[in-house]
């Protein structure tokens, strides 16, 4: 009988037996359940494998990124208002606990560390793995080593707009970001595959299933593209319009009225008020912000589309603002190339590497890609600094000389106390107010204004890309639909780890569901209502709307996906990226008083993370990890 996932981690957690250890990075029942997934059964024979196997997250597949059981403490604090007290029991005691271990925690461990080389350290995460949204995924195909990423993916603009600080860790680490001009295979899918974008229209949003190539603003072999659109020919003839012979739709106002309507008008009401696009035109481009925006275009500003790229063309503006007369923001581009493998996974396991040498060998860039990370190393008794997973910390508090923080692990009801000197929180933004009974009001109110972005990473392991070849896709747009964006992986060669070469070969296809809901009066609300929608469904739902749409588009070549599709892995982020400013609602104003308001120390806890930047990028990460290392090293 085959179980489904439910029944099958109950399974196997029950056959696995019910102890747990405190701490300790022995595997846990909830890890050998999770561990289970890679084998598809619950046998006693598989179970007993699992206790030979060492446990490693990147290889696990089904339902990643919050994954069950990760949030379970923090949702009893937050949505049923639990409140934990410290435990009596004897502390461990550390220099410095570091809670949450993605980037900026990381960060900001390794930056205590190099200073005080001598000073014991913990670090503790309610997920499984450590690297927080710059999440690993491994696949292994017909013999082939397939890495892929989860989350947070490559280093962006990493010229013009990484700091110092953010580029003199990448050269602590080892990381020449230049190095991916050759590492980055320029050309594969577009001159030696013979793809291209295009547009994925399904049913029933539209009339049929139907591919087409994709249009660019401003550029008049837009038009046969646009004919081609399952769309009536109203909705053709209006888009045709907007995309090769565009007006000045805001005639008669003037500059500066011009200029204060797009900061305050939603780019879907300029499309639908003044455009006065058809009701499947706008369905159309309804959702081309979301995947780069993280919210449909009744999110985004009238200034806003001006100031974004359109498609994969260099060109600046969305459809129909380029004729208003409003000055774009101009700002120094770079190709988007400078991607790992596993994304800004590789940054977190260096980062790791570098404090607990035992956890892998090598000590470059490169290798740290393909080496293995042996878990059991993380939280050694003997290790100067520990990373303790599975592990939430649900109270913080200052008291006399020391910091307690009392963390509550997977599977257990108790807190476990820990203490330190300093504390950096480096977790949730959102969940800081409910855990720090000190946190004064200004600050609480300030941080519940960082809503995440509800979201799931989808990686794909393909047998091979012919379907795609045959198709000359290797990006696609699919308006009005969950999943709005599906590509195939980053071409990257480095190191022992090699792309592939030929469609022939196995390869991974990113499918990007953003579930930020249209309904909603401002960006938060939108998250927030996403969320809900998201949390709702299992992993069985996830799966069957992805291999609803990936059947849908192999049957355009008269194949069936099942018979190219070896797994998934779903990397549900329900709290995905930070909040970012949403100017039709946060004012520069309000943005640098609230932000300031999130960096404040309390006592002996400093603040770290990109959240309470409101900038969901590496360096953010990475600059407010040194930020609050080095208040705390003062």
């Amino acid at each position: 009988m085959k179980l489904n996932r439910r029944q099958f981690l109950v399974s196997a957690a029950a056959l696995a037996g019910s102890s747990l250890t405190a701490c300790r990075p022995n595997l846990d029942n909830y890890q050998q359940a999770e561990q289970a997934m890679r084998y598809r059964s619950a046998s006693a024979e598989v179970v007993a494998t699992l206790q030979k196997t060492p446990f490693y997250p990147p290889a696990l597949m089904g339902l990643r990124g919050d994954h069950d059981g990760s949030q379970m403490g923090a949702h009893e604090v937050a949505l049923k208002e639990k409140t934990f007290t410290f435990p009596q029991s004897a502390p461990e005691q550390f220099d410095l606990i570091v809670v949450g271990a993605g980037v900026s925690g990381l960060t900001a461990a390794y930056t205590f560390h190099k200073q005080q080389p001598e000073a014991k350290i913990l670090i503790v995460d309610n997920h499984d793995d450590f690297g927080g949204h710059a999440k690993r995924n491994e696949f292994t195909v017909d013999g082939k080593l397939l890495i892929t990423y989860g989350g947070s993916e490559s280093l962006d603009n990493p010229r013009n707009d990484f700091s110092k600080t953010a580029k003199g860790l990448l050269k602590d680490l080892g990381v020449d970001w230049q190095k991916f001009d050759t590492y980055y295979q320029h050309g594969l899918y577009e001159k030696q595959w013979g793809m291209k974008q295009a547009v994925f229209f399904r049913q029933p949003a539209f009339s049929e299933n139907k591919l087409t190539a994709f249009p660019l603003a401003d550029k008049m072999e837009s038009r046969d593209i646009l004919a081609q659109f399952p769309l009536p020919d109203e909705d053709k003839a209006a888009l045709i319009e907007l995309f090769t012979a565009p007006k000045d739709y805001l005639r008669g106002k003037k500059r500066k009225e011009k200029q204060k309507y797009a900061a305050e008008t939603t780019y879907y009401d300029f499309l639908k008020n003044d455009v006065k696009l058809p009701e499947k035109a706008l369905a159309f481009l309804t959702n081309i912000s979301m995947d780069y925006w993280g919210h449909p275009i009744n999110a985004i500003s009238v200034q806003d589309a001006l100031d974004s790229s359109f498609g994969v063309s260099d060109d600046e503006g969305y459809p129909g603002v380029k004729k208003l007369g409003i000055p774009a923001d101009k700002e120094a581009k770079e190709p988007y190339i400078y991607h790992f493998p596993d994304g800004n996974a590789t940054i977190a396991r260096l980062l790791v590497r570098q404090m607990i040498p035992n956890v892998a060998a090598g000590n470059t860039m490169e290798d740290v890609v393909t080496a293995k990370f042996d878990y059991e190393q993380l939280d050694k008794p003997d290790n100067l600094v520990k990373i303790r997973l599975n592990t939430t910390a649900l109270r913080i508090e200052n008291q006399g000389d020391w910091v307690s923080v009392g963390c509550l692990k997977t599977g257990q009801s108790e807190l476990l106390l820990a203490q330190a000197k300093k504390v950096i929180y480096a977790g949730h933004a959102a969940l800081a107010p409910h855990i720090m009974p000190e946190m004064p009001q200004v600050q609480k109110d300030a941080m519940k204004t960082n809503v995440k972005i509800p979201m799931v990473y989808a990686k794909v392991a393909l047998k091979n890309a012919r379907a795609w070849q045959k198709l000359g896709v290797s990006d696609l747009y699919i308006p009005d639909s969950p999943y709005v964006l599906a590509k195939l992986d980053y071409p990257v060669n480095i190191g022992d780890y090699l792309h592939a070469k030929t469609p022939d070969e196995p390869i991974v296809l990113h499918c990007v569901r953003i579930a930020t809901a249209f309904d909603g009066e401002t960006a938060r609300d939108k998250y927030r209502n996403g969320r809900r929608a998201l949390i709702r469904q299992q992993e069985a739902d996830l799966k069957a709307e992805l291999m609803e749409f990936l059947n849908a588009f192999y049957a355009l070549v008269g194949e069936n996906a099942d018979d190219v599709v070896v797994d998934m892995t779903l990397n549900r982020w329900a709290h995905g990226y930070s909040y970012e400013q949403v100017t039709l609602w946060d004012s520069d104003e309000f943005t640098e008083k609230t932000t300031q308001a999130m960096q404040q120390k309390i006592g002996n806890i400093f603040m770290a993370n990109s959240d309470v930047a409101w900038m969901p990028y590496l360096q953010n990460a990475i600059d407010e990890g040194v930020r609050a290392a080095k208040e705390a090293l003062a």
